[in-house]
């Protein structure tokens, strides 16, 4: 039975279902979550962020390290994961930045399609390798951040 409903779950229309459940399902479940005395947002918020940069963290020491591949910089809210061949843009629209993480934390993509880039680096790909325009480049002088 088990294999049977992993393959349901994997079709298109078990997918499909799967869906439309989920949109009922998620804010009744939200609300019946902020109806329990003691339930704190801002908590519930930080737990939430914390657990992101986590699986961040994890998504960038998988893809080579906390480091710019380009000009090295080591400051983690600076960093980003870069798509290679262009397309993160689209990317995003179709999945969020968690589940990307996520993905790549867990080996579930292609990891040479990606690397780690400082913001910088990351806007001086795109100039360079969408838009054809040469001759920038960026030098990482150390922690400038308090």
């Amino acid at each position: 039975m088990a294999d049977k409903h992993t393959r349901y779950n994997r079709s298109e229309k078990g997918r499909q279902k799967h869906k439309e459940y989920m949109r009922d399902y998620m804010p009744a479940w939200r609300a019946r979550r902020k109806a329990v005395e003691g339930y704190d947002q801002e908590e519930e918020r930080r737990k939430w962020r914390e657990q992101h940069q986590i699986v961040r963290r994890r998504a960038m020491e998988k893809l080579g390290g906390l480091n710019c591949c380009n000009c090295g910089c080591d400051q983690f809210p600076l960093l980003e994961i870069n798509h290679l061949r262009g397309g993160g843009r689209q990317a995003m629209k179709a999945t969020q930045n968690r589940k990307l993480y996520r993905l790549i934390a867990n080996d579930k993509i292609d990891l040479d399609e990606y690397n780690v880039l400082c913001r910088v680096c990351n806007a001086m790909h795109y100039v360079q390798e969408i838009l054809g325009i040469q001759g920038h480049t960026v030098i990482w002088r150390g922690s400038l951040i308090g």
